[in-house]
């Protein structure tokens, strides 16, 4: 082999990595476009959820707290002490209450009779 077939061989050789690398190069930058926007979809979407798991909470606890709060649920040690806290529906309950207690007093009362 002669010096000019050799050289021709090297740069045939260095022509043929050379497209090797420019192919691997490329089709890494393809790979990378690709990745990206299938990735930004799915993190969109999770993002998406995870903010509508946030609100949903936040809601949630918002939503509890103000009927917490409607009911006059004792929120503090010095509340608990208060046996019953005004509201219309203690109010109903204790007339309820005492009405089941006179109906069984008077059913009482008329068996003791008999």
């Amino acid at each position: 082999m002669n010096i000019s077939e050799f050289i021709y061989q090297a740069v045939k050789e260095k022509m043929q990595t050379n497209k090797l690398n420019d192919s691997q190069s490329q089709f890494l930058n393809l790979f990378d476009i690709s990745f990206k926007k299938s990735f930004d979809s799915f993190f969109k979407q999770l993002m998406l959820i995870q903010n509508r798991i946030e609100f949903n909470t936040r809601w949630l606890l918002k939503q509890q707290d103000i009927f917490m709060q409607h009911l006059k649920v004792p929120q503090t040690k010095e509340e608990l002490n208060v046996s019953i806290i005004e509201h219309p529906i203690t109010e109903k309950a204790e007339e309820m209450v005492l009405k089941d207690i006179r109906k069984m007093a008077s059913r009482k009362k008329e068996l003791e009779d008999e």
